[in-house]
């Protein structure tokens, strides 16, 4: 940790940090695996695909106004001020709802293949979000409860936990949700059935893990919603969406043949 803050302070005096570092290598990773996927895999051609890129590249846009919206939503409605971090999962819902919408109604073409694009874009996603959670450990934020098992990590001077007041070993939240949507993005891609229908499944198997370490390994305080963590909430919210898509899909298949054209 007292790496990661020391050039933390290096990269300050250029208004960078590690944290942003970790995220505009997940971004150009994301985007490098959404061309791949769609030209190599998939056989679009470079103007098809750069159209999805546009509408995904401005959904990144309105994914992080979302993210930082929801936190400053709840705290506002907590302490009557209008500011706050970034809730990953409102972002992330904000960003697939304008992709969807900017698609359908500005990328014709596609109208009919949205749910399919999804599929074939969300692993790209999940890598980004994976160096995320490592630019979060870099600098601190999103940090677990206190532990003495040998897991425990303890954030220096200079980081967000110390500036909370954390001063005792705690779970690196952040690391496990890295290693655990490394996990998920090699088994939606080797996995057949999960390949498949890997944006719905993406939903429910991501909804379940961010459920658990929400309720017994997050430590950060960000308030409560219904008595419950807001995050906790929208994990919920995230596996009844991604049921809905399955027996949708499934629906949709058996009513009219394949949903998504080729």
């Amino acid at each position: 940790m007292e790496v990661f803050v020391k050039v933390d302070e290096w990269l300050g005096k250029f208004g960078l940090s590690t944290y942003t570092l970790f995220i505009a290598c997940g971004l150009v990773l994301m985007l490098y695996y959404v061309i791949r996927v769609l030209e190599k895999e998939n056989n679009y051609s470079r103007e098809r695909t750069n159209r999805i890129l546009l509408w995904l590249l401005i959904s990144l846009g309105v994914a992080y106004l979302f993210a930082w919206f929801f936190d400053a939503l709840f705290h506002f409605f907590e302490s009557g001020k209008f500011e706050g971090g970034m809730t990953y999962i409102s972002g992330m819902l904000g960003g697939v709802g304008a992709f969807s919408l900017m698609t359908y109604f500005f990328n014709r073409d596609e109208r009919g293949n949205i749910l399919k694009l999804l599929h074939l874009i969300i692993p790209g996603v999940i890598l980004a979000h994976a160096f995320g959670r490592i630019g979060c450990f870099s600098v601190g934020c999103c940090y677990g409860k206190e532990t003495t098992s040998f897991l425990g990590v303890y954030f220096p001077e200079g980081t967000v936990a110390y500036m909370d007041g954390v001063r005792h070993p705690v779970h690196p939240t952040q690391l496990y949700e890295a290693f655990f949507l490394f996990a998920l993005f090699f088994g939606i891609r080797k996995i057949p059935i999960l390949k498949k229908k890997a944006f719905a499944y993406y939903l429910i198997i991501y909804g379940v893990f961010r459920g658990i370490l929400e309720i017994f390994f997050r430590g950060d305080n960000r308030g409560l919603l219904f008595n419950l963590p807001p995050s906790f909430i929208l994990s919920i919210f995230l596996i009844c969406l991604g049921v809905f898509l399955l027996f949708h899909e499934k629906k949709e298949r058996k009513d009219h043949g394949p949903l998504l054209r080729e």
